[in-house]
Order: structure tokens, then sequence, then C-alpha cells
């Protein structure tokens, strides 16, 4: 195909397309501080994955998919702060809207942190209203899983990498300066290291992003970028999108061959 997001595509692509698939990867961001990187950092993460994947499956991808909640970032003046429930019903209506169409298989996809509190609520409910089962894929705990095998996946490093293989490199500040990090406040580390989730906000924009650790030539730029798409490479791997989406039909076909002849009448 001439290239895989769905709104670069003519409606004629598209419908030929859908006479023979009904893949789509809805890679979802956000807008806000990241210490030295852009704003829409943390979309083009998971765009680039949601690339990849549907290179890998024959699938689609739906991008733009920016303004959603951000978490404790909201002191910084770039952040775009929306709330779960706001984004939640967005979401809804446009795998409604791509349902419609004829895409039965969504992968909704991130790797930002706060990104459950809306995406869980998208997935069950978008099921419930639809019978149609549709998937979040939290990219933060494929990283742990090849971490936990020895490979590297490094957050910070697989964004830049993720620009590299999206051809937006240059989008990145080159005039990037080292910064002395303020320590997260007491309160707040402890609620980290133990995991739990609570509602708070960072106090200083140094609480939240990346900075370089030395001012980097462009030799030093290319090499960490190229490291980071290495790195989005075996998390693909890792992964194995055939198999992932082809679980998600999978799930579809045992529901409708066991569970909705049984008690479709009594379930949501």
């Amino acid at each position: 195909m001439r290239t895989r997001f769905l709104d670069s595509l003519t409606n004629a692509e598209v419908t030929a397309y859908l006479e023979r698939n009904d893949l789509i990867f809805l890679p979802v961001g956000t807008v806000e501080m990241h210490g030295e990187m852009p704003l829409g950092c943390e979309h083009v993460l998971p765009l680039a994955f949601a690339q990849r994947m549907a290179e890998e499956t024959d699938g689609l991808v739906l991008p733009h998919l920016v303004y959603f909640y951000p978490g404790a970032t909201a002191i910084g003046r770039g952040t775009i702060s929306i709330s779960p429930a706001t984004g939640a019903a967005y979401l809804n209506e446009v795998c409604g809207a791509l349902l419609r169409q004829g895409f039965k298989r969504q992968v909704l996809l991130t790797a930002h942190g706060p990104a459950h509190t809306t995406l869980s609520q998208v997935t069950r409910e978008f099921f419930e209203e639809t019978r149609c089962p549709i998937m979040y894929l939290d990219l933060g705990k494929q990283f742990d899983l090849v971490e936990a095998k020895g490979g590297e996946a490094d957050f910070n490093k697989m964004i830049w990498g993720a620009y590299h293989l999206l051809g937006r490199l240059d989008e990145i500040p080159a005039d990037q300066k080292p910064v002395e990090r303020a320590p997260l406040p007491e309160q707040v580390a402890k609620m980290h290291k133990a995991r739990v989730e609570v509602g708070h906000f960072y106090s200083q924009e140094t609480h939240h992003g990346w900075w370089p650790e030395k001012e980097m030539t462009e030799a030093d730029r290319l090499a960490r970028a190229k490291e980071g798409a290495q790195q989005i490479e075996l998390v693909i791997e890792s992964m194995d999108p055939k198999s992932l989406v082809q679980d998600l039909r999978n799930l579809d076909d045992y529901l409708h061959q066991e569970v909705w002849p049984r008690y479709g009448e009594r379930l949501p």
C-alpha cells in the first residue's frame, strides 16, 4: 500500500482494503510537557509502533489521537488537560464510527502511564455496547516483558527511535542543554515506589520528561535515534503482532460460537 495511515488514503483505497481485511490500530497519546522533547512525543511513540505493527499485519493506522488525559503534568504551560471521561466518550464515538465502516478488529495502543484511566473504560464499555471486542495494548507492559527477558526497552530512547522511524527526527530540538533535575517530593516518590494509584500533580517541570546528560552532537543524536529504533523492533518481535491480532479474531469467534448462543439474551 502507498501508506498505512487512514487519513492519507483515498476513500476508494480504504474501500478496497476493507474487502480483504478489517484491522486498524489507534495510537493514543497526549500533548504534555516532556523535558526537552516535543509536547506530542508520547503520541509519536505509539504512532511508530502502530505503523510497524500495521506493516506486519496488513492493518491500517488512525493517527492524530493526541488530546487525552495527561496526568500529573498539568503544571506545564504546553500541557493540554482532558478528563478521562471526556476522552473515553470521544474514543467510544471514534471506535463506533470505525466499526460501522467495517473495522471489526481495533487495537488501541499507548505507552502513556495514566492512559489506562481512559482506555480500560473504553474497551470494556464499547464491548458491552456493541458485543465487538477491541484491544487495549499497554506498550509499557510490553517494555517490561522485554526487559524481564534481558533485553533493553528504554522508554526515552524509543521515543527518539520513533521520530527516526517516522522521518521526523528534525522535530526534536537540536540545541538541547543538560538540566539538573529536581528530585520527586517524598510524598509522590513513596506512591510511585508502592505502585499505587492516586491523583497528584508535579511541583517542578523537571519532575517529568527527558533531558540530555551532556550536550549532544549530531552524531550522538543519530546514534541515540537508531538505538531507540532497534529497541522498538525488539519489542515488536517480542509481541508477535500477527499472533496478537489473530487472538483478537479468535476471541470474537469464541464469543459468537460459545457465549452469545447460551447467554446472549441476558448479557449487556
